[in-house]
């Protein structure tokens, strides 16, 4: 039996899809036969001016002494690559799963790419048994200096609440951190005041309007009744490599209008459901809104494609074979 552990940035970090993510696939191989799961810890981080943060050494070490295979959730930092580094010293066998592109979408991209050229790219490229991405341009990156790169997407399955639920007529809903660019709030700024009912999940700052809701610290039952509730999700960011938000949404059958960016866009073909604006456009952000909310999502479709036990298959014969 080999064992596995996981290594992200923890919480505190606001990597929440990569919490999501690391999450799920412990609990897809806490009991499997073949390969389990180690628990996963909230290793100590050490913040850095110049490498965003690294690992104290000796926890880091101890962790990967204890698997057979170290599955590293990576962003351009210095403790991806001495997660990678101590791993492949130990001879252990490496995945490595990118969440996000290594610098084309950070905040400072001149920087990001330095550090992934001289740092991040040959520690990838020797030490990486294989790599997993979640969308097609990370794909065509990666594969362009890797011969092991395969794409996954993510998964969800909606939970059952127990109680038939009816849409409210125009309610919009976000869930995001509203305060960070990138998600994309201030496009419902854009909304003439008092059509919508607008619900918004995340924590910030929120200008004063009579038809803003905000949710801050709500249960997972209780999100699921606002995506069951809601007539349209809106996913306005500016990059996303992939989008939870938009596949727990789709799952939900609630329709979603995202940015051109989201790139869950990559597995969702010609699927009914969804449209697609052009980010900062306030004029095609409104028109599909009012094309968009209410209209049925092809639900049986999304849930074949993210579908909990193939993709578990996937990362399982991925995991045996290394």
């Amino acid at each position: 039996m080999k064992k596995i552990i996981y290594i992200r940035q923890s919480p505190k970090g606001g990597c929440d899809g990569t919490v999501t993510y690391c999450q799920s696939l412990f609990d897809f191989f806490y009991n499997d036969k073949d390969c389990t799961a180690g628990v996963i810890e909230n290793y100590p981080e050490i913040k850095s001016r110049f490498f965003h943060y690294y690992y104290k050494q000796k926890t880091l070490t101890a962790a990967i002494k204890k698997a057979d295979i170290v599955h590293i959730n990576g962003y351009t930092a210095m403790g991806t690559v001495q997660a990678l580094v101590t791993a492949k010293i130990l001879h252990k066998s490496i995945v490595y799963t990118a969440h996000w592109h290594p610098f084309d979408r950070l905040s400072h991209p001149l920087l990001g790419k330095m550090f992934f050229n001289i740092f991040l790219k040959n520690t990838i490229k020797y030490c990486a048994t294989a790599i997993t991405t979640i969308n097609k341009e990370d794909y065509a990156f990666f594969n362009s200096f890797h011969k092991n790169v395969v794409m996954i997407p993510h998964w969800f399955k909606p939970q059952n609440i127990g109680i038939d639920v009816e849409k409210k007529k125009n309610m919009i809903l976000f869930v995001g951190r509203v305060d960070d660019p990138v998600k994309g709030f201030q496009h419902l700024y854009f909304l003439p005041e008092g059509q919508y009912d607008i619900h918004c999940v995340g924590k910030g700052n929120i200008k004063q309007r009579s038809d803003i809701t905000q949710h801050i610290n709500i249960s997972n039952e209780e999100l699921a009744l606002l995506y069951l509730q809601a007539s349209l999700v809106v996913v306005p960011s500016k990059y996303e490599a992939f989008s939870y938000v938009t596949l727990e949404s789709l799952c939900y059958g609630t329709p979603v209008v995202m940015s051109e960016n989201v790139r869950i866009l990559d597995h969702l073909n010609d699927i009914k459901g969804y449209s697609i604006f052009k980010y900062g456009d306030k004029k095609d952000f409104i028109n599909k809104i009012n094309e968009t909310i209410g209209i049925n999502v092809e639900v049986t479709k999304i849930e074949n494609i993210f579908n909990p036990e193939k993709i578990r298959l996937l990362y399982k014969n991925l995991y045996l074979s290394i």
